[in-house]
This record gives C-alpha cells, sequence and structure tokens, in this order.
C-alpha cells in the first residue's frame, strides 16, 4: 500500500484506487477551457478531454472527467476593460485666456486660437504656441509673435523670423503695432479678426488667498 499524489495534487491509496478518486487522474480539472458560442459540453468520458478544447455557453459550470469547472465569463459592465482618456491638462497650470485669433477667411473658416500672456508665436509647425498647419504658404515657425502686456492691458503684433509679409488692416507690417479688437490680421493665404477679452473693461478678477 502506498499513498500517491496525482498530477493535480490530490493524495490517495494506490492499492484502493488504480486512479485519482477526486478527479480520475486524467488531469482535466483545474485546466483553462475556452468560450465560445456553441451548445454547452456536459461530460466527455473517459479522460478524453485533456489537450481537447471544450466550448462552452451560458452554463455556470461545465463536467469533465466528472468534476465540474467554473464557467468564465467576461466582463459585461461597459465600464471595465475601457480605454479611458485621461486629461493630461488637468493637474496643470491653466494659462488664461487674453484674447483670439480668429480664421475669417482660408482653409479653416471659424478656427480659433487664444492667445495668452506674453509671447504667443505663430508658424506652421506645431512647436508654434498657435499653429497654422493648414496653411502651407506660412513659414514654419515664428513667422509673427503676438503679445499681450499684462501691465498696460494691451496687445501687440511683431515680426518674427519668418518670411511671410504680415499685413494689418491691409497694411503691411514693420515694427511693432498694437492689436484692437477687430483688426484683420493677414498671413500666407489666411485671413484673421483679432478679438480682445481682457482690456480697460475686463480683466479677471485679482486672486485671493486660499483660492486656486
Amino acid at each position: 500500500m502506498a499513498v500517491v499524489k496525482c498530477i493535480n495534487g490530490h493524495f490517495y491509496n494506490d492499492s484502493e484506487s488504480a486512479t485519482c478518486p477526486y478527479c480520475s487522474g486524467d488531469g482535466s480539472a483545474g485546466k483553462t477551457i475556452p468560450l465560445g458560442n456553441t451548445v454547452a459540453i456536459t461530460d466527455v468520458p473517459g479522460g478524453s478531454s485533456v489537450g481537447q478544447t471544450v466550448m462552452l455557453d451560458d452554463v455556470n459550470t461545465v463536467s469533465v472527467g466528472g468534476v465540474d469547472i467554473p464557467q468564465t465569463k467576461p466582463v459585461s459592465d461597459p465600464v471595465y476593460g475601457r480605454t479611458m482618456i485621461i486629461d493630461e491638462q488637468k493637474n496643470s497650470e491653466v494659462k488664461p485666456v487674453r484674447g483670439w485669433l480668429v480664421v475669417v477667411d482660408g482653409e479653416k473658416r471659424g478656427l480659433d486660437f487664444r492667445v495668452h500672456t506674453g509671447s504667443n508665436y505663430v508658424g506652421r509647425s506645431s512647436k508654434n504656441d498657435i499653429c497654422f498647419d493648414f496653411d502651407q504658404t506660412i513659414s514654419k515657425e515664428k513667422c509673427c509673435d503676438i503679445k499681450y502686456d499684462d501691465r498696460t492691458k494691451q496687445f501687440y503684433i511683431l515680426l518674427g523670423e519668418g518670411a511671410n509679409n504680415i499685413y494689418i488692416n491691409n497694411r503691411i507690417l514693420l515694427q511693432p503695432t498694437e492689436l484692437k479688437d477687430f483688426d484683420i490680421v493677414e498671413i500666407g493665404q489666411t485671413k484673421l479678426v483679432f478679438r480682445s477679452l481682457c482690456n480697460d473693461s475686463f480683466d479677471y478678477p485679482a486672486k485671493t488667498e486660499g483660492a486656486c
């Protein structure tokens, strides 16, 4: 008489049983069984299920070699397993908008671009603060610079490093020029209207202690 261990970890007396009385010694218990869309196989006799793929349907268990094996189902809750969009700017510092440039004539009529405090470089490359990637006639980088000055609450447009001629209200830009509401800016084949948010009539309220 000897106590032996089957391949599934059960101990039994080999003088009383030729195979494991708990799982029939066929190794089917504990196996991973893929799920499918066919009728469930409820019994596989004689240990013939070893190495087979058993397809399941909408049943809770399947009996293989006399052992009930729980069925695994995918989670039906649409929240689980979904790819979630993470807002990378959620915890970053907000740059308050001070004004806008809005395309009124050109490839992307109606598209708007925010103007923030300090320099706002304009060009075709995504490296610029304001990217006109839809107009191939515009210089790649730093075609011009639109500035907002917090102290004076004024906007200015300055020539950059690009080769484009820039026009403000049909006049060529040759030196730093103040931008005012409804000024028309022409760069390449794109015409824009400028609108201010911050000016002598409005500015963001000063931060109070403890405010975010």
